[in-house]
C-alpha cells in the first residue's frame, strides 16, 4: 500500500497504527516498537499510534479515532485506506446511503429477525439502493471505508479519501496467492512456530521481527493471557459485564453464563457468539475486560497525537504539524503529565501495554519501559 500511494506522487506518509492491541479483540503479535521499526522501513515517515480504546473497538469507533487523529495533525492532504473494490466513488455512495433515513429505519427489523448489526445494515441498503452499493458493505477493507468516509464528513475534514486496492488472498483466508498470505494464515504460522511465515513477509520486516526482544509465544498471545482472562472474567458480577464497551440488550447475562461453564477462552466465545453476535464481537468484549474498560470511561475522541516513529521526512510532517495540529503532541510520559485528561489517556496506555508485557516469551524485555521510548531511524 505505501509503496502505491508513493507511485501516485506521495511525497510524505504519516501511519496511524494500532498499539499492542487491536480491533480482532486480540494482543498483536508484535509489539508496537517492533511494527514502528517495521512500518518505518517499509515507507512510512512519521508513525502514529491509535488509541488502544480506538484500537480495540468496532468500525465506526476505530475509524473515528484514526480520522480525527489525521485531522488534528494540520497538515494531511489525503486519507488512505486499503479497498477491497478500490472504488472511491462506490465506496463514498455506500458511506453516504447508511446515513440515510431511510436505511436506518429498515435496521431495527432486521435486527429483530436475529441478524448481525453488519449484516442488518447491508440488508437494509440494498433494499434502499440496490446491490452495487451494498455489496460496498460485505467486505471488511470497504466496511472500514465507508466508516472512514463518514468520519470524514462528521468532523468537516478537508482530507480527501483514497482507496488503495488489496491484491492477493482475502482477508482472513487461509489460502495463499502466489506469494501473498493474509494476514491471518501469517499469524498462525508464526504462533504454530512455522519458518514458512518468512516467505510471505518482506525481508526487512522479517529481519526486524526475529530480531524483536520480546518473542510472540506458541498459540498466541491471548492463549499467554488466557489465565489472566479467566481470572478476570471469573470475578465479575453480570452488572460488571454490562458496563464493558458493545455490551447490550442482556449480552451480559448470555456472556456470563458461558464465563461459568467453560474453561477456554475460545469456549467463552463458542458459547457466546450467535447470529446476532459475531465472534470478533465477543472477542473484543473479552479484551475490554482484560483491560479494565468501562463503556462510560471511554474517552469521546483522541486527546492528544502520540508519535512512535519517524525518518526524515517524518520530521518534516511534525514541523509542520507544531504549527497547525489542534491536538498536543505526545512523544513521552513527560510530555502529558502535566494535563489531567493528557495523563488520564496516557496512563490508561500504560496499564495496556504492562498487561501486553505479560504475554510474550520474554515479558520483561517487552513489558520494560515500553511507554516511554522514541524510535527514530
Amino acid at each position: 500500500m505505501l509503496g502505491e500511494l508513493r507511485r501516485r506522487g506521495t511525497t510524505h506518509i504519516a501511519a496511524i497504527m494500532s498499539g499492542n492491541f487491536t480491533q480482532r479483540g486480540e494482543a498483536a503479535v508484535f509489539d508496537k516498537r517492533t511494527r514502528t521499526k517495521a512500518a518505518l522501513e517499509g515507507g512510512a515517515d512519521l508513525v502514529i499510534e491509535l488509541p488502544v480504546s480506538f484500537a480495540c473497538a468496532g468500525a465506526e469507533r476505530f475509524a473515528y479515532g484514526g480520522v480525527y487523529i489525521a485531522q488534528a495533525l494540520g497538515c494531511a492532504d489525503e486519507l488512505a485506506f486499503g479497498s477491497e473494490t478500490g472504488d472511491i466513488g462506490i465506496i463514498e455512495k455506500a458511506a453516504a446511503a447508511v446515513c440515510n433515513d431511510e436505511v436506518n429505519k429498515l435496521i431495527p427489523g432486521y435486527l429483530g429477525s436475529g441478524m448481525t448489526y453488519a449484516a442488518a445494515r447491508e440488508k437494509a441498503v440494498g433494499q434502499i439502493f440496490g446491490s452495487d452499493i451494498s455489496s460496498v458493505l460485505h467486505s471488511p477493507n470497504d466496511i472500514l471505508g465507508t466508516e472512514y468516509i463518514k468520519a470524514l464528513r462528521h468532523i468537516n475534514s478537508s482530507m480527501s479519501p483514497a482507496a488503495v486496492k488489496r491484491i492477493g488472498a482475502a482477508h482472513n483466508s487461509f489460502e495463499i496467492n502466489g506469494n501473498i498470505a493474509s494476514a491471518s494464515h501469517i499469524r498462525s504460522l508464526i504462533y504454530g512456530g512455522d519458518s514458512d511465515a518468512a516467505k510471505f513477509i518482506p525481508d526487512f520486516a522479517a529481519e526486524i521481527y526475529s530480531g524483536a526482544e520480546d518473542r510472540p509465544p506458541p498459540g498466541g498471545r491471548m492463549k499467554k493471557l488466557e489465565d489472566i482472562i479467566l481470572y478476570r472474567l471469573r470475578t465479575m458480577t453480570a452488572q460488571d459485564i454490562a458496563a464493558l464497551p458493545e455490551i447490550s440488550e442482556g449480552l451480559e447475562n448470555r456472556l456470563y453464563d458461558a464465563v461459568h461453564s467453560s474453561c477456554t477462552i475460545e469456549e467463552i466465545i463458542s458459547a457466546t457468539k450467535s447470529k446476532r453476535y459475531t465472534r470478533s464481537r465477543i472477542a473484543r468484549i473479552i479484551t475490554y475486560a482484560l483491560l479494565c474498560f468501562k463503556k462510560d470511561r471511554l474517552f469521546e475522541c483522541p486527546v492528544y497525537i502520540r508519535v512512535l516513529g519517524m525518518n526524515s521526512r517524518g520530521r518534516e510532517i511534525l514541523k509542520c504539524a507544531g504549527k497547525k495540529a489542534s491536538l498536543p503532541i505526545v512523544m513521552r510520559y513527560s510530555d502529558a503529565a502535566g494535563d489531567k485528561t493528557l495523563k488520564e489517556m496516557f496512563d490508561m496506555e500504560s496499564l495496556c501495554d504492562d498487561i501486553y508485557g505479560l504475554s510474550g516469551i520474554n515479558a520483561a524485555a517487552c513489558g520494560k519501559n515500553m511507554t516511554g521510548r522514541l524510535v527514530i531511524i
